[in-house]
């Protein structure tokens, strides 16, 4: 074979070499072109390169492996299996979580009734009963006002010497639940006449409390609740449930009064 002859074979010889040869000897073909047309790959210019060549010179026999087309990879999808088994993961998960919750709630409450132990409540429940009272200045007030609020809620008269007693003390506690916005102290007269309430306070010296001081309409008010002799305490709930009460006299001015009442409140 002449010259002229070796020149299309060198042409594909260098095609079909390694790319680190060619590299190396300067050539590369990543996209090829014959004859205007545009090829992608080494494998698809070669075989394009000699079609071309043999066309042109039928006495050229190139043996040039068609170009390979490799699969492209697919991006991942999650099956119908893998989502099931998702889906219940999550559920099972929901349902453990809402199980460990459920199994807490008696906790929380007996450490609840821990702190209030040592002052003695006895439990209540049910919605409060609805009372028409009436603070100092004469402006009518309900026991749905406080809704959202812990409600201490404290039974006392003018001529009930525990309630003397025990009044101090409630001052006290007021004191230190001062800086509670959601906890309230309402301590509600039961005399007949209001106009008993507030020279009492002032020789009480409890004309600045923190307590609020309210006047029911009716000695019966208690009775209410269920109380028969005063003074009596109760725990209202923000949903306006009773929760306990504490009966007769208590030192609501000690330590662990306050416990009580925080543990309580939350």
């Amino acid at each position: 074979m002449n010259e002229d002859q070796d020149a299309p074979q060198r042409m594909i010889s260098a095609v079909s070499e390694p790319r680190s040869a060619r590299s190396a000897a300067g050539m590369t073909i990543d996209d090829a072109s014959v004859d205007g047309e545009s090829f992608d790959g080494e494998d698809e210019g070669a075989a394009a390169l000699a079609a071309q060549l043999e066309a042109r010179d039928p006495r050229l026999d190139l043996d040039i492996p068609a170009p390979s087309r490799a699969a492209k990879p697919r991006g991942s999808s999650m099956d119908a299996l893998s989502l099931a088994a998702l889906v219940c993961f999550v559920l099972i998960g929901g349902v453990l979580v809402f199980a460990l919750a459920q199994a807490l709630v008696p906790a929380a409450k007996a450490q609840i009734g821990a702190a209030c132990r040592p002052m003695a409540p006895e439990p209540r429940s049910g919605p409060a009963p609805s009372l028409e009272l009436e603070d100092l200045e004469g402006n009518a007030v309900t026991l749905a006002d406080y809704r959202g609020q812990f409600v201490i809620l404290n039974f006392w008269a003018t001529w009930c010497e525990p309630c003397t007693r025990e009044w101090p003390d409630l001052d006290i506690l007021a004191d230190r639940l001062g800086e509670r916005e959601d906890v309230v102290i309402l301590a509600v007269g039961v005399d007949e006449d209001k106009a008993e309430l507030a020279p009492y306070l002032e020789r009480m010296g409890l004309l600045d409390t923190r307590v609020e001081v309210l006047w029911a309409k009716g000695e019966e008010a208690h009775k209410l609740f269920g109380s028969e002799k005063i003074p009596d305490t109760y725990f209202v709930n923000r949903e306006g449930e009773l929760e306990s009460v504490f009966v007769n006299v208590r030192a609501w001015g000690k330590a662990q009064a306050v416990r009580c009442v925080e543990r309580s409140a939350g």
